[in-house]
């Protein structure tokens, strides 16, 4: 298992910073462009959060997250996260911790954690989402501020 986790890791390695691999739902692989995605799918200006679908499967959704303030806060019932983040800088709190985040970082934040990000910079924050499994219909589940 973990020579395959490292097969499919390996080529982000090597990729252009600005693509990544994804899983197709037959199960192969593909390449996303973030500047490709981003101008089929760009954050109006009314708009705070879109989540734009890329893949899923039986056992992974992929979402490609522009955050241009902040999430409120929230969990997930159903999935783990993890977070990678591609653009932008801020803080991500977890369970009421805050931590700095930069473009770069990748941030795994299991199911039932309360958490949010708050974008800090000029630009929008942009992050590549995996979610294992995928979320049942109720997964996202907001949390009133204390």
């Amino acid at each position: 298992m973990r020579r395959a986790l490292a097969l499919l890791f390996l080529p982000l390695a090597v990729a252009h910073a600005d693509q990544w691999l994804g899983v197709r739902h037959d199960g192969g692989l593909s390449t996303h462009e973030l500047e490709r995605l981003l101008a089929e799918h760009p954050l109006r200006e009314q708009e705070n959060i879109k989540a734009v679908p890329i893949t899923a499967s039986t056992h992974v959704k992929q979402l490609l997250v522009q955050v241009r303030d902040r999430e409120p806060l929230h969990y997930h019932a159903d999935s783990d996260l993890t977070v990678f983040l591609l653009r932008g800088k801020g803080e991500i709190e977890i369970n009421g911790e805050r931590r700095r985040v930069a473009a770069g970082d990748v941030i795994h934040i299991p199911r039932r954690a309360v958490h949010a990000y708050i974008n800090r910079g000029p630009e929008i924050g942009v992050a590549f989402v995996v979610m294992s499994p995928p979320p049942g219909p109720d997964d996202r589940v907001l949390v009133p501020a204390q």
